[in-house]
């Protein structure tokens, strides 16, 4: 029996895009929803409150979290230090030379955020030491 997501509820996800990984192996979906994600009414299945709103400091305390408790198939916990900067430079190189279109830009954009937030949690790296940085350079 298949089952399709909404049926009862009507809350369901318009697919606006779908994108395999690297060695395709798993889809991310990008979707537009209308109504609760989750059965229990909430923006997502993962954790967040349906009002919160993303930051370098909240995606930074996942990652955190993510190698803290990993979990059954968190594809976080499985980056290691040579393959987390290899996807940056993977992501670097497809924001400067395959986005073509603002979405595409967004789109890559946060890939790469998300990897460099990989590194910095890897490396013992804070949003705080990064500002501390910029701080110090608008100063000089």
């Amino acid at each position: 029996m298949l089952w399709t997501k909404g049926e009862t509820s009507g809350h369901y996800l318009e697919v606006v895009k779908l994108r395999a990984d690297c060695d395709r192996d798993t889809v991310l979906a990008t979707v537009i929803p209308h109504g609760g994600v989750c059965h229990t009414g909430s923006f997502t299945c993962f954790g967040s409150e349906p009002g919160e709103i993303s930051s370098a400091g909240r995606l930074y305390d996942v990652i955190a979290d993510r190698f803290a408790n990993p979990r059954p198939g968190s594809y976080t916990a499985t980056l290691d230090d040579k393959r987390v900067r290899e996807k940056i430079e993977e992501e670097a190189d497809e924001l400067c030379n395959e986005a073509e279109t603002k979405q595409d830009v967004i789109w890559e954009t946060a890939d790469l955020f998300y990897f460099m937030n990989v590194l910095m949690y890897k490396e013992g790296v804070t949003w705080k030491d990064v500002y501390d940085e910029l701080d110090k350079r608008h100063k000089a």
